[in-house]
């Protein structure tokens, strides 16, 4: 469906409120259901939803949630009222009336207000305002240290309140790795993280109760997320300290032996029903919660795909780097078949804009392949995710202003591939950044003569391997996507509800044999191409 661009703008949309027509209950109430459905449950986990609608039905809904909901939502609507605004616009209406209810309670900490700063922060960040996102953020974190969790009687509110603190340290870790800081440690006791089953909270209308909540939930993966956000910590850190020469590669060696070894721990402790297999899924989206399980998966592959990142640096003997540069391609891989499995099954679409910079950063070690690479099979597993995840970014682009500078960022990157003197996988300052952070605007890249720029690799022998620029199959595509890790699979093949059509990447470059750059200049030339249509996500 294509998004008609705004004509009239902020006039326009002021225009409409002074009519009171943004304010009308069906809009709004239209709205908040579009944010339960495309937003909640991706990036955060406040609101029990089924008692937040009754309230928005009775009327006694917190206006400070439902116009933040609103700001977040709006981009997604097809109301006749703002379908005639840009979808980057909808929400700054919302967002500031959202605002000015917040401040008026500035110096009364409720859960309310500290629900409502996290939000005003999301919107920031989708808007591409890093320093917004961290202070809203920071003020959620320290209206949520005023509201012990004591003060609240009602079993739904203890509920949110714990993940609300759960949706702050995760929101904390994030924005301090956009600021290129280190995150603020706050009280953590598992006294604050979710008792209650995640399908079992966000669908039952009735039952919820202290003697009903079983001691160790069976889908508790909101928890399950928060035990990475330390390993991500100290990824973020790590890769940095590579970047600015304060450790050598091998002590860069040793710490990554540790946090894979965390990883590799945590992928290995989860419950049965939580590993990532097709199977899992289903049940998971008979559940209502398949969207928090591929964020919880997509998260972890990102964590590792970044860990592993420099085991690309072409100047690494094969011996030293082969075995987790092939990990972190398998990671990048996974990652596409992931927002593939998000667009194909009911229910599971991944609108919300971090997903933009995780596609990102898999599509550039899927670059690696193309130009590194002479295996067919493995160049033509890039080539198909590099197209599922350009598509997923074209439809990310159309409601998320900061996914124009995601594709910025990957378009500088490209062009420092085809820079034949530097090294464009090296770990420099620039491709820290990168990595790390989500919502910053990137200046361009500046590469050093690879023959002279200087890597610590302590024993570590040169192997520069020169690059394979071949031609590409275009019938490569498989008929069935498999994630695979192990022993353990998620098919696709009998997914339904994939769209995309209209917005096939693979129409353009099908039927032709490309190198593996040009395969990238023409993705990146029909995703930056501001006349192609842009379509609004359904289920």
């Amino acid at each position: 469906m294509t998004f008609p661009q705004s004509t009239t703008g902020e006039d326009e949309l002021n225009k409409k409120q002074r009519h009171g027509d943004l304010d009308s209950p069906e809009l709004l109430s239209d709205l908040v259901c579009l944010y339960f459905r495309y937003i909640h449950n991706v990036a955060h986990s406040l609101f029990h939803e089924p008692s937040f609608m009754d309230r928005l039905k009775d009327g006694s809904a917190s206006l400070i949630h439902v116009y933040a909901m609103c700001a977040l939502a709006a981009r997604y609507s097809n109301s006749p009222i703002i379908r005639d605004v840009s979808p980057y616009a909808r929400g700054e209406v919302y967002a500031k009336k959202a605002l000015c209810y917040c401040h008026e309670n500035m110096i009364s900490p409720t859960l309310a207000t500290v629900q409502g700063f996290l939000l005003i922060g999301y919107y920031f960040g989708g808007q591409g305002n890093v320093h917004g996102k961290y202070v809203y953020v920071g003020m959620a974190r320290l209206h949520a240290q005023l509201v012990p969790l004591e003060s609240l009687t009602d079993m739904i509110h203890r509920e949110e309140h714990r993940r609300t603190w759960l949706s702050i340290h995760i929101a904390s870790h994030w924005s301090a790795s956009d600021m290129a800081m280190e995150p603020i440690s706050f009280f953590d006791e598992p006294s604050y993280r979710p008792k209650i089953d995640d399908a079992e909270f966000h669908t039952s209308r009735l039952g919820l109760s202290e003697g009903s909540v079983s001691p160790s939930p069976k889908y508790g993966m909101w928890a399950q997320m928060a035990q990475t956000l330390n390993i991500y910590t100290k990824i973020n850190i790590l890769i940095r300290r590579l970047s600015q020469g304060s450790i050598s590669f091998p002590e860069y060696c040793e710490e990554t032996d540790i946090l894979e070894r965390d990883l590799d721990q945590w992928e290995e402790l989860l419950p049965p029903a939580l590993v990532y297999t097709y199977e899992n899924l289903i049940h998971m989206v008979e559940k209502n919660v398949g969207k928090i399980f591929l964020s919880m998966h997509i998260g972890y592959y990102h964590f590792r795909q970044m860990l592993l990142f420099p085991f690309l640096d072409s100047r690494l003997s094969q011996s030293a780097a082969h075995s987790r540069a092939v990990k972190c391609k398998e990671s990048a891989s996974i990652i596409s078949d992931i927002l593939r499995a998000s667009e194909a099954t009911p229910g599971c679409k991944m609108l919300y804009f971090i997903y933009g910079h995780i596609a990102v950063v898999s599509s550039s070690v899927q670059l690696h392949t193309l130009l590194f690479n002479n295996n067919k099979l493995e160049r033509n597993q890039a080539r198909d995710g590099l197209i599922s995840n350009f598509q997923h970014l074209m439809s990310l682009k159309s409601y998320w202003p900061v996914v124009d500078h995601h594709v910025a960022h990957l378009r500088i990157f490209q062009n420092s591939c085809q820079d034949s003197l530097g090294n464009p996988f090296v770990l420099d300052s620039w491709m820290a950044r990168f990595l790390t952070e989500h919502t910053s605007e990137l200046s361009q890249r500046q590469l050093k003569d690879s023959k002279f720029s200087s890597l610590d690799t302590g024993t570590l022998t040169t192997d520069v391997i020169s690059p394979v620029i071949g031609a590409i199959s275009a019938d490569s595509s498989s008929s069935q996507k498999i994630v695979a890790n192990g022993s353990k699979a998620v098919s696709l093949e009998n997914a339904e509800g994939a769209d995309m059509d209209s917005y096939d990447l693979s129409r353009l470059i099908g039927g032709k044999s490309l190198s593996g750059e040009a395969i990238v200049n023409s993705a990146l030339s029909w995703l930056l191409d501001d006349h192609i249509e842009q379509y609004q996500g359904k289920d």
